[in-house]
């Protein structure tokens, strides 16, 4: 799925966040410019709360997982193992399945 910044529509709705991979993610970080792959995360930050809100938890829980792994693995910011872990953490307290598990392990190796 191409993912696109659109500052009039600043989130993801459910069923976009749903299909999202971390394949996408990946592709996005390594196509966009460092703005626009710094605002991805803030869309999918924007997404969170916005579904959180609404109590759809499991898309809720895919986007915590997608900011988990975004911050962890193409984005590295400072402290991005604390905070990938933090999302992780949430991603498996609203939808416990085994790909959030698998990367909370994973996440909790460091990096």
């Amino acid at each position: 799925m191409k993912i696109e910044i659109n500052f009039e529509h600043p989130y993801m709705d459910a069923k976009i966040i749903e299909e999202l991979t971390i394949a996408d993610l990946d592709c996005f970080y390594a196509d966009a410019d460092e703005v626009s792959s710094l605002n991805l995360f803030f869309i999918l930050e924007a997404s969170l709360h916005r579904l959180h809100g609404k109590e759809n938890r499991k898309a809720a829980a895919r986007c915590a997982f997608l900011m988990a792994y975004y911050l962890f693995t193409p984005l590295t910011p400072p402290a991005s193992h604390e905070l990938a872990e933090f999302y992780i953490s949430k991603a498996l307290e609203w939808d416990e399945i085994p790909e959030y598990r698998q990367w909370k392990e994973i996440i909790d190796m460091g990096n």
